[in-house]
């Protein structure tokens, strides 16, 4: 039915396991509150640490997590992990929301550190760009 596309290039440095926002974020208004929205998230991130290298998003309907990170066992995102020297990347993400609205809703990605800081949209040289997209789904 519809389809909203946002990028962000700002660099966002996030050193805690509190989930921060990373400035990826786009909104839609549902034309039926039956229909579902497809977001894909295609988010650039940068771990440090070595091998102790952890980081994850998550996807926030609003003020509703609908998208977290797995967690390990001292609770640490790890979307994705690193076995050598750090890790620098795209985390890319598909999930179906039934958000059950035709008011504007707003999906936006946060993400958080393990042990080391993890870097949104840059590399310390240049500043990646990040992409959400939402696409409306007739039920």
């Amino acid at each position: 039915v519809q389809v909203v596309t946002a990028t962000t290039s700002t660099s966002v440095t996030v050193s805690s396991s509190t989930m921060t926002d990373t400035t990826l974020t786009a909104s839609i208004t549902p034309t039926s509150s039956s229909n579902k929205i497809l977001v894909m998230v295609c988010q650039h991130a940068n771990a440090y640490g070595g091998s102790a290298a952890k980081g994850g998003i998550q996807i926030v309907r609003d003020s509703t997590t609908i998208y977290e990170s797995l967690k390990n066992s001292s609770s640490l995102p790890y979307q994705f992990s690193s076995e050598s020297n750090g890790l620098v990347g795209f985390i890319t993400i598909n999930f179906l929301d039934s958000p059950s609205t035709t008011s504007s809703t707003t999906y936006k990605t946060q993400g958080a550190a393990g042990a080391h800081n993890m870097l949104f949209q840059g590399n310390d040289q240049t500043n990646a760009v990040s992409t959400i997209t939402l696409m409306e789904i007739v039920a």
